[in-house]
């Protein structure tokens, strides 16, 4: 085991992911990373906050369609979130069964907050190619 950050405990996974991406996980908060390499998904588990007790973090992270997660001072609708205990930032990947993901790296926060471009005939989208 290593540290990572605040993570005291960060695994690094023999398997990639669905995506070809190196996982890490801390052991204690259950906080995965995904990554091309180990040694970026322990720099980017270390970006969060390991807080295992945070039970707004926990309803996240076990939210789906039987049982959806309302964040604190959010809806269950909310596309993202920054949870105002800890400041771990989610984001619901999948808004019908309602499944959040932790983002871990700063550049994949920095996209998902960028305003949406609407579709229109002027952007190129809608037009059926």
């Amino acid at each position: 085991m290593e540290i990572a950050g605040p993570h005291q405990q960060v695994e690094r996974l023999d398997r990639a992911d669905i995506n070809g991406l190196r996982m890490v996980m801390c052991r204690i908060c259950n906080t995965f990373a995904h990554a091309h390499t180990d040694d970026d998904a322990v720099r980017d588990l270390g970006n969060t906050n390991c807080s295992p007790d945070c039970e707004n973090c926990k309803r996240l992270r076990h939210s789906y369609d039987g049982a959806p997660a309302v964040p604190t001072g959010g809806s269950c609708n909310d596309e993202l979130h920054v949870c105002p205990n800890d400041g771990n930032r989610w984001w619901q990947t999948n808004s019908h069964f309602h499944l959040w993901k932790q983002v871990t790296h700063d550049r994949e926060w920095e996209v998902l907050n960028r305003p949406r471009e609407r579709c229109s005939e002027e952007s190129g989208f809608g037009l059926g190619w």
